[in-house]
């Protein structure tokens, strides 16, 4: 699995204009080669498995430069950008020094990298019942300690960070939701992703069963709404 060395080979993938992945900023899209999960409805299998053509960094910086002022922020995404713990520096640090705002996006396993990114904006991707992330192939031991460090995160950035859900079976349902609550409390933000069947996903076994009906997930956003602020259905 590729770490990074502070050079940009971390990454593999880049959206050079988005209007959606940053709030109220337009901004540049960075994907990151690696994981420390295996989702199986993941739709970004090159990254995940680190098979991704390798991106200079040397090109974004170049791209970012020359465009300041119409293009205000870069969004960290992956894979999972927090395993870069080398590289990942470097970059935001680089990308700070040109007026860019940072989003990341992540897995919240690694919560003392978030801290040391400190980005402008948090995503933090919600997976299942923290005793269910062996099943999503993480090895530690301190996933729910990892995880409610990193929720203590997004509560602190409160309207400047979300908790994103993929709703697929069998990883979400009304049991990891009941989980959920004790756990959100006092989020302001949460959205749930239905899973939809891209056709290039990290298991291609994994099909229709993990799709969840419509009632069902306006259930679970009932529900979430009695511990967040808000609760959004993206694709709406």
């Amino acid at each position: 699995m590729p770490r990074g060395d502070g050079d940009g080979s971390c990454l593999g993938g880049w959206l050079k204009n988005s209007f959606i992945d940053f709030p109220g900023t337009v901004a540049t899209v960075l994907f990151f080669r690696g994981c420390n999960l295996r989702c199986p409805y993941c739709h970004n299998p090159d990254l995940v498995n680190g098979t991704a053509q390798q991106l200079p960094f040397e090109e974004v910086y170049t791209f970012c430069e020359k465009r300041k002022g119409r293009i205000n922020g870069v969004v960290l995404s992956g894979g999972e950008p927090t395993l870069h713990k080398k590289a990942l520096p470097v970059i935001v640090r680089r990308l700070r020094e040109i007026g860019m705002k940072i989003k990341l996006d992540t897995n919240g396993l690694l919560p003392a990298t978030i801290i040391e990114t400190a980005p402008d904006y948090l995503a933090f991707d919600l997976k299942t019942d923290p005793s269910r992330y062996g099943e999503l192939g993480w090895q530690g031991s301190d996933c729910r300690q990892n995880l409610e460090r990193s929720l203590a995160i997004v509560k602190y950035m409160k309207n400047n960070a979300e908790v994103r859900i993929t709703v697929a079976r069998p990883f979400v349902g009304d049991t990891a939701i009941e989980t959920f609550l004790p756990m959100l409390q006092g989020v302001k933000n949460v959205y749930l992703q239905p899973f939809r069947n891209s056709g290039n996903l990290l298991d291609p076994s994994f099909g229709a069963e993990g799709s969840v009906d419509r009632e069902s997930i306006e259930r679970f956003r009932e529900r979430l709404l009695t511990v967040v602020d808000r609760c959004t259905v993206r694709g709406e």
